[in-house]
C-alpha cells in the first residue's frame, strides 16, 4: 500500500496503479503493533505526516533489563531522534507505534478508489511479449496484463517464487520463534507510559509496550523469543490455535524466570500468535532480467525483526523505486531497467547492514537458550556496555534513520 502511495502521489508518470491483495478484504484486528521511524518520515514525505501523528503512539524511550531489574540501558527516543533532522516533521520526532491494522487503514484511505482489489491470489506469471508487459493469472482464473509488477507479497512471495526459481531462493529459517499476545486497553503504572520495555532471562527475550489500533483505541502487546533448536522450520506447534500459544507461553514466562509485568500481560491477552523467524540472504537478486518485475519489502530483504525495521524498510523502498521512476521521467535516467538497477543499487547496501545487525542481535537476545546460542551474561554485559557507551542509541538511530 506503500508503495501505490508513493506511485500515486509522486511525479512519477505512472498511468494507473492496481494493488492485487490475496484476501477477501483488508481486516481489522488481525495481527500485532509495529514501529515506525524512518518509515513514518518517509511517510510524512509523501504527505500524510498529519495522518501518523494523529494514528501513532509517540514512543518515550527504550528501557532494557534483566529480568532481575538490572537495568542494562535506557535510550531516550525522543532526545536521540530529535537530534536527527530527518527524522523529524514539523519538528516532532517520527518514532511512533501503531497497530498493523491501523497503519493499513491509513495507507489504503490515501488511495484513489478502485485501487485494491481482493481476492487476487497470484498463481503465475510471465512476460507477455505481443504487449511487452507481464501476463498476471490468479486462482479466481481470470488474467490481467501490465506493464510491471511489483512484488510487495511478503516473506512467501509469489512474485519472487515466478521470477527467481530454483535453489537458493527460499527464506532461511533462523531457528528462532516468537509468540505474541494482544491484550486491550492500557494497565501499565503512568511513569512508564509509552515506553518499550525488554526484559532478558535465560534463554528468552521479551519487549512489552502500548501500542494505538483503529479509532485511537488502545493496546498492549507482548513479544517473547526463543531459540528453536529444531533444524525445521515445520515446528510442531505451527498449527496451534491462540489458547495453545498462551498456556505454551506462559509456561516459557515461568520457566525463564520473566518478571510479574510480562506474565501479567500474558494473562490478559485473548489475540496469540507464533511465528518463526526467517530472512533472505542479502545478495539474491530484486530485479528481474527482462526490467519488468521487481521486489521491494521482505519480499526482497526479509529480515529478523530484532531493530523493528521491517515496515521502515518497506516502505523507504517504496520511496526510493517511485523516485527512479520519477527520474525515468524526467531523463535523468534513460529506461525502466535502469530505474529499477538504480533503486536495487541504493537500497541494498543499507538493507543489507541491518538485517546482519538484526541476525547478530537475535542470536544475542536468545543467550543461554540451548545449542547455538551464548552465555546469558555476555548478552548482558554487551547491552549494559553498549548503553553505556552510547553505541545502542547510536544503532537504534543509524537503523531509524531513512537512507533515501
Amino acid at each position: 500500500l506503500a508503495m501505490a502511495r508513493a506511485l500515486q502521489y509522486m511525479d512519477t508518470g505512472v498511468e494507473e496503479v492496481v494493488v492485487f491483495d490475496r484476501t477477501d478484504a483488508l481486516r481489522p484486528n488481525l495481527g500485532g503493533g509495529i514501529q515506525v521511524n524512518g518509515g513514518a518520515a518517509v511517510l510524512a514525505r509523501l504527505g500524510l505526516g498529519e495522518e501518523i501523528l494523529k494514528a501513532g503512539l509517540p514512543v518515550k524511550s527504550v528501557r532494557t533489563r534483566t529480568a532481575q531489574g538490572f537495568e542494562l540501558l535506557n535510550i531516550d527516543v525522543q532526545q536521540a531522534v530529535g537530534r536527527e533532522p530527518s527524522l523529524l516533521y514539523k519538528g516532532t520526532p517520527m518514532c511512533f507505534t501503531i497497530m498493523r491494522d491501523s497503519l493499513q487503514k491509513l495507507l489504503a484511505d490515501s488511495l484513489r478508489e478502485g485501487t485494491i482489489q481482493t481476492n487476487k491470489k497470484l498463481v503465475g506469471l510471465t512476460d507477455d511479449e505481443a504487449s511487452g508487459g507481464v501476463r498476471l493469472a490468479f486462482d479466481d482464473g481470470t488474467e490481467d496484463v501490465v506493464d510491471m509488477v511489483i512484488g510487495a507479497d511478503g516473506i512467501r512471495s509469489a512474485v519472487k517464487k515466478e521470477t527467481f526459481p530454483g535453489p537458493g531462493r527460499d527464506p532461511v529459517y533462523a531457528n528462532i520463534r516468537i509468540q505474541f499476545g494482544v491484550a486491550d486497553g492500557w494497565e501499565r503504572a503512568p511513569e512508564y507510559s509509552q515506553e518499550l520495555h525488554q526484559w532478558f532471562s535465560e534463554g528468552t527475550y521479551a519487549l512489552s509496550g502500548q501500542y494505538l489500533g483503529l479509532e485511537g483505541k488502545p493496546f498492549e502487546m507482548f513479544a517473547l523469543v526463543f531459540a528453536d533448536d529444531n533444524a525445521s522450520e515445520d515446528a510442531e506447534n505451527s498449527n496451534w490455535e491462540a489458547n495453545e500459544v498462551k498456556q505454551d507461553c506462559l509456561r516459557r514466562l515461568s520457566t525463564s524466570g520473566q518478571p510479574k509485568e510480562v506474565v501479567d500481560l500474558c494473562q490478559r491477552c485473548e489475540r496469540f500468535y507464533e511465528i518463526g523467524v526467517f530472512y533472505y540472504p542479502s545478495l539474491n537478486p530484486w530485479t528481474s532480467p527482462s526490467g519488468k518485475r521487481v521486489l521491494i519489502g521482505d519480499a526482497a530483504h526479509a529480515m529478523p525483526p530484532f531493530l523493528g525495521q521491517g515496515a521502515n524498510q518497506a516502505i523507504q523502498d517504496a520511496f526510493c523505486l517511485a523516485e527512479k521512476l520519477s527520474e525515468l521521467k524526467s531523463g535523468d535516467i534513460a529506461t525502466v531497467k535502469d530505474a529499477l538497477k538504480a533503486y536495487e543499487r541504493q537500497r541494498k547496501l543499507p538493507t543489507s547492514a541491518i538485517q546482519l545487525e538484526s541476525r547478530f542481535l537475535g542470536i544475542l537476545e536468545t543467550a543461554g537458550g540451548g545449542s547455538g546460542t551464548l552465555p546469558s551474561f555476555v548478552r548482558d554485559s554487551f547491552f549494559f556496555m553498549t548503553g553505556k557507551l552510547g553505541v545502542a542509541e547510536k544503532v537504534f538511530v543509524t537503523g531509524a534513520t531513512p537512507t533515501v
